[in-house]
């Protein structure tokens, strides 16, 4: 609906102009000023991404920034707690949570003629 309406005063703006796109342009810009509903649907698909460019700007202009790590308190130490969970035997591990593959299925008889074939074809003094 805000798309229509965008799109509603920007035809009437390239009407009013001669179809000139800049001039068309800025009188769109002059009539959002005095029409929320305009401005609105002009800006809305793009509220996001100017609110994340406004906060980027603030973060480089002045804003508090984060300690560096250095200066930052360490958490506790839990490498021992880590390590002892690891190596229980209940403990999964990255090949405990993968099935075996089933084998490949066996091969036609014109498929295993054709691999030895090809085989014979690369080896020293094979055919060629």
């Amino acid at each position: 609906m805000a798309k229509d309406y965008a799109r509603t005063k920007a035809l009437e703006a390239l009407e009013a102009t001669g179809n000139n796109r800049h001039e068309a342009a800025l009188l769109l810009r002059v009539w959002a000023e005095s029409d929320d509903k305009l401005k609105s649907a002009l800006v809305g698909p793009f509220l996001n991404n100017l609110c994340a460019l406004a906060v980027q700007r603030a973060m480089s202009t002045g804003a508090p920034r984060r300690k560096p790590a250095s200066k930052r308190a360490r958490p506790k130490d839990n490498a021992a707690t880590l390590l002892e969970a690891i190596s229980k035997g209940g403990a999964q591990t990255m090949s405990s949570t993968r099935s075996s593959a089933p084998p490949p299925p066996a091969g036609s008889a014109r498929h295993k003629q054709a691999v030895t074939l090809l085989a014979a074809a690369f080896k020293p003094g094979g055919k060629s």
